[in-house]
């Protein structure tokens, strides 16, 4: 059965007391319809009232517009939408909503809709809207009390765009303005720009211009949704070291030549060399499971069963930042002396999300700082108190750097007084990277 996602368009049909016509708009269905399908979603719509949705800038001489509105079944499916009652929310994994001034009108005070975008995202889904349909967002508010759009970096139709369009004293609100007092950090281009804002799965784009670049940014989301992050830790017999890391290091080597791998690395911890890891994320879990059927991985299991202390222990996580290939595959310079440090960290029930929002506000900086090669942020699937950090820096010095950088003190503050085990240094591991770890 495909994956599902949930487009929302607008059942309003007038623009105030203008008397001209409105609706959604036809290319910020079509467009992002066109990339989703494409990559093998399948899409159902839900309006306000349920039923025949109102069109506007129906223009077929657009082919993806053509397109969408020649296929049968989902023209269908935009004239006959559903209503926000018949939605069971479980059945999909993001949900989208579609501009056209229409829904200035009757998506914020929406409480259903909201409820259900604030459901799949709370689920660990996507939530996109593009033009005016993030006036959707506007009243969503996730289980902690706070709005969704609070802290995160949003795009939407601008100030000076609805001015240029002479409705800014026609809608009921302007759409920038209300976001930026909900909390959200507000960013834009110029008018008709194309403009895409992503931060924490909530996809966001400014006008019909930024249509399909909305769906391509989902489509990418969605595949970090289905990406296998797995942390093994080994503790090898000392007599066996040698001979275990001559197999983890070439069950890497074949890891990283494989299409459906992100990134595999292989380290012992400087201060306890007997302890191995491996570092792995991998395209979905068919792919990662298609690789344990492999000989390089039937060999490492082996190995495992005759020459540790204890059974090897796997750690999944989810990346609450994620990365692409290519910047997991950053490389260092050739002067550099990498370090990679792993800090394991346990919060107090109830600060854990409070622990994601530090992290979330000064990744940017740390990861633009001049010393850093990667930094991740993951959580445990199986426990949603407990992260792990990745940090790889250029060297020794970079590192102590990073120790210093102002960005990093509430993060040192939440360290300090928020989790289970004090010092926090006890959970931070130094990690000494196996040789000839080829990568594509």
């Amino acid at each position: 059965m495909k994956k599902k996602i949930l487009f929302v368009v607008t059942s309003h049909n007038q623009k105030g007391n203008t008397g001209q016509e409105t609706g959604f708009y036809l290319s910020e269905v079509a467009h992002p319809w066109d990339i989703l399908v494409d990559a093998g979603y399948d899409i159902d719509f839900v309006s306000p009232k349920g039923g025949k949705a109102p069109i506007d800038g129906f223009d077929l001489n657009d082919p993806i517009n053509k397109k969408f509105w020649e296929n049968g079944s989902y023209r269908h499916k935009i004239e006959n939408t559903l209503m926000p009652a018949e939605v069971s929310t479980g059945n999909y994994i993001a949900i989208h909503y579609a501009g056209g001034h229409g829904a200035m009108w009757d998506f914020a005070d929406n409480s259903a809709l909201s409820s259900i975008a604030a459901k799949i995202y709370e689920s660990g889904g996507v939530v996109s809207a593009v033009c005016h349909g993030p006036a959707g967002l506007v009243n969503i508010k996730l289980s902690n009390g706070k709005y969704l759009v609070d802290g995160k970096k949003v795009n939407a139709f601008t100030n000076e765009e609805e001015i240029a369009v002479k409705l800014d004293q026609v809608v009921p609100f302007l759409l920038e303005s209300k976001l930026i007092e909900r909390g959200a950090k507000f960013e834009k281009s110029e008018l008709w720009q194309s403009h895409v804002a992503v931060d924490q799965r909530l996809v966001t784009g400014q006008n019909p211009q930024s249509a399909k670049a909305v769906g391509e940014a989902v489509a990418t989301q969605l595949k970090y949704q289905e990406t296998v992050s797995v942390l093994t830790r080994y503790d090898v017999e000392k007599n066996n070291q040698q001979l275990f890391r001559n197999v983890l290091s070439n069950y890497v080597k074949y890891a990283n030549v494989q299409k459906s791998n992100i990134m595999a690395e292989a380290y012992f911890e400087e201060e306890n060399p007997t302890v191995l890891w491996t570092i792995e994320r991998w395209t979905s879990k068919t792919e990662f499971d298609k690789i344990g059927k492999g000989d390089e991985f039937k060999k490492l299991t082996l190995f495992a069963k005759k020459h540790l202390k204890q059974p090897a222990k796997k750690i999944y996580v989810k990346d609450l930042e994620p990365l692409s290939k290519e910047e997991w595959h950053r490389k260092a310079n050739t002067n550099d002396r990498p370090i990679t440090i792993m800090l394991f960290v346990e919060s107090k029930p109830g600060t854990e999300n409070n622990f994601k929002e530090v992290y979330h506000a000064v990744m940017p900086q740390f990861r633009s700082e001049p010393g850093v090669i990667n930094y991740q942020l993951s959580e445990f699937e199986d426990d949603s108190t407990k992260f792990v950090t990745y940090e790889k820096f250029r060297d020794e010095n970079a590192f102590q750097y990073h120790l210093k950088f102002p960005p990093i003190l509430p993060v040192l503050e939440y360290l300090n007084t928020s989790i289970k085990k004090q010092p926090f240094q006890a959970g931070l591991h130094r990690l000494v990277a196996f040789p000839s770890q080829t990568k594509k």
